[in-house]
C-alpha cells in the first residue's frame, strides 16, 4: 500500500485495502475499481487524478457507500479509524456520513434540494445526526459559524439554491460537509463547473476550512495544475487501478510511470504556444481489458513483457509507488 514513511509514527485516519468495485451491465460485469489501496494521514490532502473512466469518482463514492443499485463492492476494506465502513449497517453508515466522512459533490446545483431553502437543508444535516434536544437557536448558531468560515453571509440561509451563484452554491456544499467536524472530506471535482477565478476562491476556502478543522481531504479530479497547487500527495489512476502514488513535488519533478509522464506533458505550457500534447489512443474497455498492463496499448515505452504480465504496485523508492515493469528493480 502507498504510504509516507515519514508519518509511520502516526496512525492513518483512512486505509483503503484492495478495493474492488464493479457495475452490472447487460454485457456483463464492468470492474471500475480493481484492487485500489492507499493510506490517508490526518490533515493530509491527497489527490486522485486520471482521465474520465479511470475509476477515481467510483472510488470516492464507494468510500461514502453512495453507489447505485447496479454497483457491487466485490471486496476490500475501507478503514476509518480502524472501523470498516463497508461492514457497517445502513443506519450506521448514514450516521457516519457528514459526522466522520463527508462529500463535497460534483455539481452543487444537482446536489442541493431546489425546493428547500439553504438554511433548512443545513438544519436537516445537523438534526439527522445530533440529539433532538438541540434548539433551533443552537443549530442556527452553528450554521452561522460555518457559513462565516466559508465567507457566506447569514442571509444565504433564506435563499433557494437557484438564487445563488455557482461559487456560492459550492461554498454551501463545503459548509454542509464540515458542519459536523468530519475527519475526512472527499471533494469530487468541486470546481468543474466554475470559471478560473471562482475556482481559485473555492479551493482557497476549502484549504482554509480544512486546516481549521484538522481534517484530511481527498481531492478527485483530472486537472493536474489544480492538484499541483492544492494536494500533498497524488495518486494517479488508470483503468480502475492506481499506477503511481507519491508526493506532489516528486510526481511533477520525476514522474515514474509513462502514463503520469504523459499527463504532465499534456499540461498547457507557455513555451509551447499553439502546440497541444494529448495522450495518443483511447482509454481501455473495462468490459474487455487488455492483457498485461492496462496502459500498454498506448504506452510509448512498451516492452514485450507489458502485454503479458500485470505489473505489481510496489514501492520503487521511499514514498514513491508505481505499477510499471520499467520501474521494477530500480528506475530504468
Amino acid at each position: 500500500m502507498a504510504g509516507d514513511r515519514s508519518q509511520e509514527a502516526k496512525a492513518p485516519v483512512l486505509e483503503v485495502r484492495n478495493l474492488r468495485v464493479s457495475y452490472t451491465t447487460a454485457a456483463g460485469p464492468l470492474r471500475a475499481v480493481n484492487g485500489v489501496s492507499f493510506y490517508l494521514w490526518p490533515g493530509e490532502r491527497l489527490g486522485l487524478v486520471g482521465e474520465s473512466g479511470s475509476g477515481k469518482t467510483t472510488t470516492a463514492l464507494s468510500l461514502m457507500r453512495l453507489m447505485q443499485d447496479t454497483t457491487v463492492v466485490e471486496g476490500g476494506e475501507v478503514l476509518l479509524d480502524g472501523v470498516d465502513l463497508l461492514k457497517l449497517s445502513e443506519e450506521e453508515m448514514r450516521q457516519a456520513r457528514f459526522a466522520k466522512i463527508s462529500l463535497i459533490p460534483q455539481g452543487a446545483m444537482n446536489s442541493l434540494n431546489p425546493m428547500m431553502k439553504v438554511g433548512e437543508q443545513l438544519r436537516d444535516t445537523i438534526r439527522a445526526h445530533q440529539p433532538k434536544g438541540n434548539s433551533k437557536a443552537t443549530i442556527d448558531a452553528r450554521i452561522q459559524q460555518v457559513l462565516e468560515s466559508v465567507e457566506l453571509r447569514l442571509n444565504v440561509m433564506d435563499s433557494y439554491p437557484h438564487e445563488l451563484s455557482g461559487g456560492m452554491k459550492q461554498r454551501v456544499c463545503i459548509a454542509m460537509s464540515i458542519l459536523l467536524n468530519p475527519k475526512v472530506i472527499i471533494a469530487d471535482e468541486p470546481t468543474s463547473a466554475l470559471d478560473v477565478v471562482v475556482q481559485r476562491q473555492v479551493m482557497e476556502t476549502l484549504r482554509r476550512v480544512q486546516v481549521a478543522l484538522g481534517a484530511a481531504v481527498i481531492l478527485v479530479g483530472h486537472d493536474m495544475g489544480l492538484m499541483a497547487q492544492f494536494v500533498d500527495r497524488i495518486g494517479v489512476m488508470y483503468g480502475g487501478k492506481l499506477v503511481e502514488v507519491g508526493p506532489v513535488r516528486g510526481i511533477f519533478k520525476d514522474p515514474l510511470h509513462p502514463y503520469t509522464q504523459l499527463l504532465i506533458k499534456s499540461l498547457p505550457n507557455l513555451d509551447m504556444k499553439d502546440v497541444f500534447r494529448g495522450i495518443p489512443g483511447l482509454t481501455p474497455s473495462l468490459l474487455t481489458p487488455p492483457p498485461g498492463c492496462m496502459f500498454h496499448p498506448r504506452c510509448p515505452q512498451v516492452i514485450q513483457r507489458c502485454s503479458v504480465d500485470i505489473p505489481k504496485f510496489v514501492e520503487i523508492k521511499p514514498e514513491r509507488w508505481a505499477a510499471c515493469h520499467l520501474c521494477e528493480g530500480g528506475r530504468q
